[in-house]
């Protein structure tokens, strides 16, 4: 599953907390733009997907962070953003 819609920290929060339940154990649950607020682009767009992705974390014990993912690839929009559903 992934989300790509309004880029603000509380939707991108919001969007999490009602997605997360329909991702299966062993699938990814992917939050773009993680890139923004300075990571390295768009420094005065404000919090963001990436700081939704890190209070989700702290809440979610069931998914964890997966970057093996985008390093492989070099580039991504979305480095810190593949979440993996582990229980």
């Amino acid at each position: 599953m992934c989300l790509d819609s309004d880029h603000s920290r509380r939707h991108v929060a919001a969007e999490l907390d009602l997605y997360k339940d329909l991702v299966a154990v062993g699938a990814y649950l992917v939050v773009e733009d993680t890139n923004m607020n300075g990571r390295p682009v768009l420094s005065s767009s404000g919090p963001g997907p990436f700081e939704a992705v890190e209070e989700f974390l702290e809440k979610n014990p069931g998914f964890v962070r997966d970057d093996a993912l985008w390093r492989r690839n070099k580039f991504s929009f979305h480095q810190g953003g593949w979440l993996k559903r582990i229980a």
